[in-house]
């Protein structure tokens, strides 16, 4: 498949080897840092499609690698080989792929002639077009520092038995040594064994995973159900290439242990997730990945990993983590990078080179601060931040993730000053538009004219964002937010035009079947909307929420009440239904219930009044 070797056109390897006497013994070199960004617990990098950027998520739980049929799009790329129907399963069952072919791939300064990737699942969130998987990074031994946000390429000769987490050098830092599974082009995946109270178990090394999950079976094994004693249930979870929403708890677990680290006393998620080709009972996700400085050898089939702090699989309780009871083992003692060149003489050169030291410092801080931000770390996160923002005060993007960061934390007015001030440092990034949307719109004491600024920032994305943007659905129900039902309508319909076989797609119905109905606007396609999503997402709330709108549209009052009984039985404070019910009641001479049951919306959601307002329905 891949036209270039291995090293042929990385970036310059700096050298890493014991002194003279000793380097026959063991030489390591790695690549320069490749710059990682984790948003949303996912690792992102940059590559090129034909010449063009592309973001990717690194994922060594993905077979092979993979683009959306929204990227294939906005790529142009189109299936240059006839081929037989194929389907690819994951974790949440399977979907149908075709092959894209990419003349020219770019990665790592590696250049791919002819790169072929599946095309198929659903959008990837955080602006990436696909996913880097083992058909690309089993050509490497990877080390993995995500949580200071970069990554290198090494390559190690005469190490014999040594550990190579070279970085644990001269300090008392334990390292844990997993012995991994074969692997090949067929089967490039990362897998390992690891004990869950104390029962031996397939964990598969996924860092395209959110967060680490246990399956159903192999929770059984260890003593879990989903009846036990402090395991609650989370809900449907989507996700994956797949189209399927999984059943989803979070369980406490007395022991986990891999190599000889232990954490005790933990939690972590159960999902009914398919993993039967694999034999795999867990993945260790990205959570774990953010926690441990990890570096993958295939050559040796080793993975090695040094902890680094914070949660591995928390989930926001508390934990308690040991390791093993040797001596510390320190690596390759002596163990040096080489020595840089000399000082650039002329002062111009030293000006630029120190222009872009800030400037690779700065983001270097916004990749770690974004790292801390996805583990939850957010007062760390801000420090982080800061110092980017102050080292670069005139770049967007750092206002922008450090706005994102305020309103994770609950201060929506200093994330306002930051989206804003990414704004006009640069007015067509529409990613700080319709973050500014989103956070003005859900704003309680947002100041006034908030409104009419939200619906000048919907404008602006939906004019930047390509058509095939993930953010086109967002976009369509914030249009229905303030009212503008058409534009929601033609907005959500280009959504589901490029992404037709996404795991979303029931989401996507269900805000069609609602800008219709608030509307007023083709009421017989919003239930056919709705109906579809139904078929898909039978126990939702929101959908049953919708279809009683579109029933209350066409008097149908029975109906509609029906519908909304139905959706309070899953969410009983649902204040859209008890508002619409109430409406219903009233309809139908059934006034003391419409009045309780509009004075309980109102309780529960003081705007629900409103909402209807614009939609001329009020009792």
């Amino acid at each position: 498949m891949w036209h270039q070797g291995k090293w042929g056109a990385i970036a310059a390897l700096s050298a890493l080897c014991l002194p003279p006497a000793l380097a026959t013994q063991c030489q390591i070199e790695r690549s320069h840092p490749i710059a990682v960004t984790v948003k949303d617990m996912q690792p992102l990098v940059w590559a090129r499609i034909n010449g063009k950027p592309a973001r990717f998520i690194i994922d060594t739980g993905a077979f092979w690698s993979m683009i959306s049929p929204a990227a294939r799009a906005q790529y142009h790329l189109f299936a240059t080989d006839a081929m037989p129907y194929v389907r690819l399963g994951g974790v949440n069952g399977s979907t149908a792929v075709e092959f894209a072919t990419v003349r020219r791939f770019e990665f790592l300064g590696v250049q791919f002639r002819n790169a072929k990737f599946f095309v198929g699942g659903n959008a990837f969130g955080s602006g990436t077009v696909g996913l880097l998987g083992g058909s690309v990074l089993r050509l490497w031994d990877l080390e993995l520092d995500f949580s200071r946000g970069l990554m290198r390429i090494v390559k190690t000769e005469h190490c014999g038995g040594v550990p190579l987490a070279y970085w644990a050098q001269g300090r008392a830092a334990h390292i844990g040594v997993v012995r991994l599974q074969p692997s090949s082009a067929r089967h490039p995946y990362l897998i390992g064994h690891a004990l869950v109270n104390g029962k031996r178990i397939r964990v598969l090394f996924d860092t395209g995973a959110t967060r680490s999950v246990l399956t159903v079976a192999a929770a059984k094994r260890a003593g879990i159900t989903p009846s036990s004693p402090g395991v609650k249930w989370l809900g449907r979870v989507g996700g994956g290439i797949g189209r399927e929403w999984i059943n989803t708890w979070v369980a406490p677990i007395a022991k986990f242990q891999i190599a000889d680290e232990v954490i005790e006393h933990t939690h972590v998620m159960v999902s009914a997730i398919h993993m039967s080709g694999l034999r795999v009972g867990m993945i260790l996700g990205e959570d774990f990945f953010l926690s441990n400085h990890v570096l993958i050898s295939r050559r040796r089939r080793r993975l090695y990993f040094t902890y680094n702090g914070g949660p591995i699989f928390a989930i926001g309780h508390r934990y308690l983590i040991q390791r093993g009871s040797g001596a510390p083992v320190v690596v390759n003692p002596g163990l040096k990078p080489q020595a840089g060149g000399p000082a650039p003489s002329r002062p111009g050169a030293a000006r630029a080179r120190s222009a872009a030291a800030l400037r690779a410092r700065a983001s270097a801080l916004m990749r770690r601060g974004m790292a801390l931000m996805s583990d939850g770390q957010y007062d760390r996160a801000l420090a982080y931040l800061n110092r980017a923002c102050r080292l670069e005060p005139k770049d967007a993007r750092y206002r922008l993730r450090r706005g994102t960061l305020y309103r994770a934390m609950r201060q929506p007015a200093k994330a306002l000053a930051n989206f804003s001030a990414a704004i006009a440092l640069q007015p067509d990034l529409y990613a700080a538009h319709l973050a500014r949307a989103q956070l003005l719109l859900g704003w309680k004491h947002a100041p006034p004219g908030s409104a009419a600024q939200a619906g000048t920032d919907i404008n602006i994305v939906a004019l930047l964002a390509p058509n095939e943007s993930e953010a086109g659905l967002t976009v369509g129900n914030l249009y229905t937010r303030i009212g503008q039902y058409a534009a929601a309508i033609r907005t959500i319909k280009l959504w589901i035009y490029y992404h037709r076989r996404d795991v979303l797609l029931p989401v996507a119905w269900n805000s069609l079947c609602w800008a219709r109905a608030a509307g007023d606007i083709g009421l017989h396609r919003a239930l056919r909307d709705c109906n579809r999503a139904r078929a898909r997402m039978p126990h939702s709330a929101a959908i049953l929420d919708s279809r009683g709108l579109v029933y209350l549209r066409l008097i149908e009052f029975a109906r509609a009440i029906a519908s909304y009984d139905a959706a309070l039985a899953i969410a009983p404070r649902l204040a859209t239904s008890l508002y619409g019910r109430g409406l219903a009641e009233l309809e139908t001479h059934k006034v003391a219930a419409g009045r309780a049951d509009l004075a309980a919306a109102v309780e529960i959601d003081p705007g629900v009044t409103n909402r209807f307002a614009r939609m001329h329905l009020a009792p």
